[in-house]
């Protein structure tokens, strides 16, 4: 069952995440062609700005579903029905913060935007991204508890039509008026039309959720929430610090401009990023599942195939995005557009070492270990802060990017896998690092080496030799893990998986072969 829900789960969010992708660069590409490159990296500012008032969520989310995986699995209606009554008037709370806020911090974005270009009105364009922001903390609260029971999948068609529609009018619209304030605008209509019509469809599912108590959490269980509220703020407020002021840095030392530039490349990782991101999240609730029922050893085991996966996917992925990020970019929207290889390979680097951590993350989540690194995102995102901004000021653009990486370098890379090995596992994490730098050396000296055959052979950019840049990044990179990989426990253990859910496919390719 867990396996069959995750499957659902991932599938249905990977064709939403395809098919939103697809949609997203579709209406990127017409938004390039009619309005300056600037308001791409107001697009980007904004985003990282409004991300920073969501720190007042301060994880409220994240602790209410960790404490929805009891009474769910033991169908306690009244106790699902109180902890979802707390979690909606928190949030209200939160919404009426998060619009105050932004309120007030929208008085300081002359002295945040060093260099505006041709935007104008963005302060108006910045109350049009806080409203949308806002308000969405009135309408969310519903989804959390179809997560919960593992059915996210059934909000997979509601989001395809709802994305397909807010980019044919957003497109239109761009066309008719070449108004960027209209394109905001109608991209808050329409998603308030779906979160209404989402809330809609969840409290038919869950009747549950119009059941109104005055009942009170009891004291032990609320004690856990606010304990696993107080750690998350911690990772909150660090994770930001960490993965959302890049925009804020480049936009202040730099330029408007250099941020619509990076915009694109950020774009492209985070739709490639989210797909992963999508099977790892599909994962979180059938993970608490197994912890919660099976022994130490076999949790070790799940996590260590978990790991290999996410090895696999992210170190693919790291593969294609430096050998083709730059190329595609160029035929794309041309040279003006490009940033430099050595830059991109810090980013690309950043981007894998992040990636490592997720199947980590997940496992984390799933056993609510919030409590015992709550104090490593902030340590992270003091040096990741201070370093960007002394070597942003010396080298530019490149110094951004190398404060994000020697900052993942200090804690994190390191402390989260020993704690998930000390008090999930309760096994020593020596193996666990003597896997990591072999997988790291490998995805290096791969994504080193065909960058270097594909320098040696194209001279130029073209459509055709892209292509096949392409072909072979698809294929190398499998065959070398396979030739390297396919004698561990982990890769035979993911053959009786992708069997399993195949129907025995594997074995009869095998008997044919």
């Amino acid at each position: 069952m867990r396996i069959q829900n995750s499957l659902k789960n991932f599938t249905s969010g990977l064709g939403t995440m395809v098919i939103s992708n697809v949609l997203a660069f579709v209406a990127r590409t017409v938004f390039i062609a009619i309005l300056d490159k600037s308001y791409l990296g107001v697009n980007g500012l904004l985003t990282n700005i409004l991300s920073m008032l969501s720190l007042a969520e301060l994880g409220i989310g994240t602790a209410i579903n960790f404490s929805l995986y009891k009474p769910i699995a033991e169908e306690d209606d009244n106790k699902i029905a109180l902890l979802m009554n707390f979690y909606k008037k928190a949030y209200r709370y939160i919404g009426i913060v998060v619009f105050l806020v932004g309120l007030v911090l929208m008085m300081f974005l002359d002295f945040i935007v060093k260099d505006q270009g041709e935007v104008k009105n963005l302060k108006l364009i910045f109350l049009i991204y806080l409203i949308n922001t806002s308000y969405s903390y009135f309408m969310t609260h519903k989804v959390t508890l179809l997560n919960a029971y593992q059915k996210s999948y059934i909000l997979a068609p509601i989001n395809i039509i709802f994305n397909i529609i807010t980019t044919i009018a957003q497109i239109i619209i761009l066309i008719v008026t070449k108004n960027y304030i209209a394109y905001l605008i109608i991209n808050m209509i329409v998603l308030l039309i779906q979160r209404l019509y989402t809330n809609h469809k969840i409290t038919k599912m869950y009747p549950i959720l119009n059941k109104k108590t005055n009942e009170k959490i009891p004291k032990k269980e609320l004690d856990l929430i606010v304990k696993n509220v107080k750690a998350m703020m911690f990772h909150k407020v660090g994770d930001y610090c960490i993965n959302g002021t890049d925009n804020i840095i480049i936009s202040s030392f730099i330029s408007i401009s250099v941020v619509g530039i990076y915009s694109n490349y950020l774009m492209i990782i985070n739709m490639i990023n989210g797909v992963i991101l999508m099977f790892f999240n599909s994962m979180t609730a059938s993970m608490g599942n197994l912890i919660s029922t099976e022994s130490d050893e076999k949790k070790r085991e799940s996590f260590e195939i978990i790991n290999f996966i996410g090895m696999w996917l992210f170190g693919f992925t790291t593969v294609c995005l430096y050998n083709l990020l730059n190329p595609f970019i160029e035929i794309w929207l041309g040279k003006t557009f490009l940033i430099s290889q050595g830059i991109l390979a810090v980013v690309i680097l950043n981007y894998y070492l992040t990636g490592m951590r997720v199947p980590v993350a997940t496992m984390k989540m799933a056993a609510g270990l919030y409590d015992e690194d709550k104090f490593t995102p902030l340590i992270q995102a003091s040096i990741n802060l201070i370093v960007s901004i002394v070597l942003v000021k010396k080298i530019g653009l490149m110094g951004v990017f190398i404060g994000t990486l020697v900052s993942s370098l200090v804690l994190p890379c390191w402390q989260r896998p020993y704690i998930i090995y000390k008090h999930i596992f309760k096994v020593s994490s020596k193996d666990y690092f003597i896997k990591y730098l072999k997988y790291l050396i490998i995805v290096i000296c791969m994504t080193i080496g065909l960058q270097q055959i594909f320098s040696m052979i194209f001279l130029q950019v073209t459509v055709v030799n892209f292509i096949i840049r392409v072909i072979v990044c698809a294929i190398v990179p499998n065959i070398i893990f396979i030739l390297l990989f396919n004698k561990t426990k982990e890769f035979k253990e993911v053959l009786k998986i992708v069997d399993k859910i195949s129907g025995g496919s594997i074995k009869c390719i095998k008997r044919l072969v």
